[in-house]
């Protein structure tokens, strides 16, 4: 029938093979897909494999509509730590086994359920830092430095989570050094950096 058809088309008569058919043709490209095709068969598997660490961020209190944008900002952080430290950022694994590290971390030192995912709503590269490098240096530091307690110090970093940010041996000591020297008292010290930062 579709040897006929060509024929009364074209006027010429070509003769066409019985087994190639529209279906074979539709089967076969779904087979071969191409580039875009590879592409998103590649995304789709992504998208797969991150379901757990999608759940997990909605288990502590990331919406859902916003899980995706904190998954993305948290990985890309992760990338960027991994290559400051000299490492291949691809062969580190960065998961739900990763952040909660963390989250455990900062519900040890008072923060509760309910903010913890706003914590992460508002400075999600907190999901990867090292609790161990640059999460328990830090807090130790602040808490030291400037009398706080842990309480107090999670109070701050609700109303700044940018703090966890700060690298205790990089730029924290440094700073709060400098302005100590030029006559701050700790006070205003802890003040600017909840203001500036």
């Amino acid at each position: 029938m579709f040897a006929q058809r060509s024929a009364d088309a074209f006027g010429a008569h070509k003769t066409v093979s019985p087994t190639f058919s529209r279906r074979s043709i539709v089967t076969e490209s779904r087979l071969r897909p191409g580039r875009q095709g590879v592409q998103r068969i590649y995304r789709l598997t992504q998208e797969k494999a991150m379901i757990g660490e999608y759940e997990y961020l909605e288990s502590i209190g990331v919406p859902r509509a916003q899980a995706l944008q904190v998954m993305s900002r948290a990985s890309t952080a992760f990338e960027a730590e991994m290559a400051k430290k000299g490492l291949d950022p691809k062969a580190m694994k960065f998961g739900a086994e990763e952040m909660c590290e963390v989250v455990d971390f900062l519900k040890l030192r008072g923060v509760d359920e309910k903010g913890v995912g706003a914590l992460v709503i508002r400075h999600p590269a907190v999901l990867s830092y090292s609790v161990k490098e640059r999460l328990e240096p830090l807090f130790e530091y602040m808490e030291a430095q400037f009398d706080r307690n842990a309480a107090m110090f999670v109070e701050d970093i609700e109303r700044r989570p940018s703090l966890l940010g700060l690298d205790a041996d990089e730029n924290v000591r440094k700073m709060v050094d400098y302005l100590l020297a030029s006559g701050k008292t700790k006070e205003e010290v802890m003040e600017y950096l909840l203001r500036s930062l």
